[in-house]
């Protein structure tokens, strides 16, 4: 899902686990936003073509959902995490948070390939195996020279960025750089709470060493590291 607010020329993409949820509400409830697109888009087999959740801004237009000169108009945003801390919340969640939706055939977690068969796998391996089978392709993949992105396919075309870390700070900034005078407080809205705070908790040395050199770029990029 993306959020466009006609009236204040805003369109925000939603970047999962990154706070997306509380901040499309408060733009949903307060600054007249509508979801685009409307409902999933689904292929013939059911699974996936545009999230309502989590499309792209190319994935928008490339489905004629907005234009390239439509997007022209807008302030385009996005939110960023740091990498280390994301994936711990992408375990916990697949891990236990949405266990229950396992027992719900028509659940969005059989929408999206091999989705539900890793959940089983979270919930019964610890978080290293977890990550060893879920980004060894990135691995090989910079091993090639090839920099896996965590964050690319959402940022790319976006004029501003939020940070998860700066969340409110970051919105009320966007909003006076859009000359919008109402300023209201981002909420709390779908937290993980079944995870430790600390990120680091989770990480072992070999962990640690295998996620940083796959997301090396976006480290760098947006100024994040393991601490």
């Amino acid at each position: 899902m993306s959020i466009i607010c006609r009236s204040f020329n805003l369109l925000f993409i939603m970047t999962p686990r990154t706070a997306c949820t509380a901040l499309g509400e408060l733009l949903l409830n307060q600054y007249g936003g509508e979801y685009i697109p409307e409902e999933d888009i689904l292929d013939s087999n059911g699974i996936f073509k545009v999230q309502q959740k989590h499309s792209t801004l190319s994935q928008l237009i490339e489905n004629n959902l907005i234009s390239d000169q439509e997007a022209s108009e807008f302030l385009k945003f996005t939110t960023v995490r740091n990498p280390f801390d994301s994936i711990v919340s992408l375990y916990t969640k697949k891990k236990s948070k949405y266990k229950p939706l396992l027992d719900d055939p028509d659940s969005w977690v059989f929408k999206l390939p091999d989705y539900a068969e890793d959940m089983k796998y979270a919930q019964n391996h610890s978080f290293d195996a977890w990550i060893f089978k879920n980004y060894k392709r990135s691995f090989v993949k910079r091993l090639l020279g090839i920099k896996p992105s965590m964050f690319g396919m959402f940022t790319e075309g976006m004029d501003e960025i939020i940070r998860f870390e700066n969340l409110q700070d970051d919105f009320r900034n966007l909003l006076e750089k859009a000359k919008i005078s109402k300023k209201l407080e981002i909420p709390s809205v779908n937290r993980t709470t079944e995870r430790k705070k600390d990120y680091k908790q989770y990480y072992s040395i070999i962990s640690k060493r295998f996620i940083e050199f796959i997301y090396k770029q976006d480290l760098k990029n947006y100024g994040y590291k393991f601490q």
